[in-house]
């Protein structure tokens, strides 16, 4: 039999209490968002699913993780994850994600930076069919940018609304546009565009518009060929 060894084996106890007190470099966590369901992108990668999700860190490759995050109805998040992050020792990530009131003051319509075609029904005259269309849209849009009969065209002056937001002031935007592109059989093409702005200057194509509007865009379509349309 070996004889005892006391400075190995205080050796030995040395490096167990070590190795047990050093911190831990792989971190399992669940990443979570209020509410669920987000697309989160972790360093550039898209996760496989949405949130909740587990998933583990390993701090002993780099010191910080960045997370985006993206779900619809919700401003974009970008947040970091380092081994100091005080949810980590309870196992978890969670982001709180900020509701837009841009989503929430608008809807969506198949109108929205598209052209559709609204067949008249044969019933309706021209002139009756352009008064229905003049009527229908200053009824909503009041302010009128630009009319001919003639040609039967006719465009809104944008309406604009301003949200302020965590994120700064943002300017949301939409105007109609309908045009006769057919005489027999009597068919306008209609088209809403709606834009956002942080500046006023510069404009990007949103893809949602007023519930007004929407509501207009129904009303136009279920007077002009007397056919009823579902408004959400």
């Amino acid at each position: 039999m070996a004889p005892y060894n006391a400075s190995s084996a205080l050796l030995v106890f040395v490096l167990v209490l070590l190795c047990s007190c050093a911190p831990k470099t792989s971190i399992e966590t669940t990443i979570k968002t209020i509410p669920n369901g987000a697309r989160v992108f972790i360093d550039g990668t898209e996760s496989l699913q949405p949130t909740p999700f587990n998933h583990t860190f390993d701090f002993k490759l780099k010191q910080t993780y960045e997370l985006f995050l993206q779900k619809e109805g919700y401003f974009e998040e970008a947040f970091l994850v380092t081994k100091d992050l005080p949810s980590l020792r309870n196992g978890n990530v969670t982001v709180a994600l900020s509701p837009s009131p841009l989503w929430e003051a608008t809807t969506f319509s198949p109108a929205t930076n598209s052209w559709i075609q609204v067949v008249v029904d044969s019933k309706i005259k021209e002139k009756t069919a352009w008064q229905i269309l003049l009527d229908t849209v200053v009824k909503y849009c009041p302010s009128l940018k630009e009319i001919n009969f003639e040609s039967g065209y006719l465009q809104t002056r944008h309406t604009v609304k301003k949200f302020e937001t965590k994120n700064g002031d943002f300017l949301l935007r939409s105007q109609l546009t309908a045009a006769l592109i057919s005489a027999k059989p009597l068919i306008y093409r209609i088209k809403e565009t709606s834009e956002w702005s942080g500046n006023g200057v510069q404009w990007y194509l949103y893809n949602r518009i007023f519930f007004e509007h929407n509501e207009m865009i129904h009303e136009l379509q279920r007077r002009l060929t007397k056919k009823q349309f579902y408004t959400p």
